[in-house]
């Protein structure tokens, strides 16, 4: 008679020696956030150039995430090889989570920043280019990032998965031919939609009649194009084989797997951005009547369609990264087998 046994593996700290200090400079670098930013709470903070280092207020508010996100580092990484519950397990993952999601949102201001910072280079106001500002978001969104990866880490010995890999194996298909979940569909055409229906509105209200004048036309004709492209092949990239594996009319590249972050990477920095500055910061701004210009028809059309937009892309960019993991030497020790009895 034979039965399934599946062989366990005793959850390890993600990756090798080399990362063990990952941890370490994390808390330092949060902590650090925290202490210059209760010095400016104290003291004053530097002239930051508009819109300032967040949309939401100063003072206080950043060092208290701050402050949770290197408490939460250094309980999940002095307990990686503790036998500690996996309800204690779950709860520091998602105080990491929430902390350095908190630290980022603070800080997502900074898509703007570096946006400013190319206009500089296509000819814009050289003010713009505030670096005080850009390090300091940076820093903070740096430091939620970093949080965030520690708390996935916990998360993932919470749940009995790979360490290496993050997948629970067996129970489910692995690689990139794996077709892709109904819901990332969804959300990547979601997001094309949404691009099509924020550039029909802003074609009918009068294409970039108020921001021509200021913004030089090799700029813009170049944001435009990429913003296009991040509304329509980026989206069809990331819930297509074809944003896995380089397509067959590709010929030097036909075959071949896809740099996962080549296609990630934009998805998630673009979605980032939208998401955080229009569906957070304007759709806040147009709920609370401050200065946002247009007609009404066309902010109820504009905004939502930023946020969607965003998160679409969220939501396909984090399918694609879990389709695209590279194949995982564990895989055949912990998939069920057959053994006799």
């Amino acid at each position: 008679m034979t039965v399934p046994v599946v062989a366990h593996l005793r959850p390890r700290s993600p990756g090798s020696r080399g990362q063990l200090w990952v941890p370490p400079a994390a808390a330092l670098w949060v902590t650090a956030y925290a202490v210059v930013h209760a010095w400016w709470a104290l003291r004053g903070a530097p002239r930051f150039a508009e819109p300032g280092e967040s949309f939401f207020p100063g003072g206080w508010l950043p060092v208290v995430p701050a402050v949770l996100s290197a408490a939460a580092i250094l309980l999940i990484s002095s307990g990686v090889e503790r036998d500690r519950s996996t309800r204690g397990r779950w709860t520091l993952a998602v105080l990491g989570w929430v902390s350095g999601v908190s630290m980022v949102l603070y800080s997502f201001m900074v898509p703007l920043t570096l946006l400013m910072i190319l206009g500089g280079l296509f000819g814009m106001d050289l003010d713009a280019m505030d670096w005080v500002t850009l390090l300091a978001q940076g820093s903070g969104a740096l430091g939620g990032a970093l949080t965030i990866v520690i708390a996935n880490a916990e998360q993932r010995r919470a749940r009995g998965a790979c360490h290496r890999c993050g997948r629970v194996h067996g129970r489910r298909p692995e690689g990139r031919d794996a077709p892709t979940p109904s819901w990332a569909w969804f959300a990547g055409y979601l997001t094309v939609a949404a691009c099509l229906a924020r550039f029909t509105a802003e074609r009918v209200h009068g294409f970039l009649s108020s921001k021509a004048p200021e913004i030089p036309w090799t700029f813009m004709i170049t944001f435009v194009v990429l913003m296009l492209l991040a509304g329509t092949l980026l989206p069809l990239a990331l819930v297509h084989r074809w944003g896995r594996i380089w397509p067959g009319w590709v010929l030097p590249l036909a075959g071949r797997k896809v740099p996962r972050w080549l296609v990630a990477g934009p998805g998630l920095f673009v979605g980032a951005g939208l998401t955080t500055y229009f569906g957070i910061a304007g759709m806040t701004a147009w709920a609370t009547g401050d200065n946002v210009d247009g007609p009404a028809w066309f902010l109820a059309v504009v905004l939502p369609a930023y946020t969607l937009w965003g998160l679409g892309l969220l939501v396909a960019a984090g399918s694609y990264l879990s389709l695209t993991k590279p194949e995982c030497t564990l895989s055949r020790t912990s998939a069920p087998r057959a053994a006799s009895r």
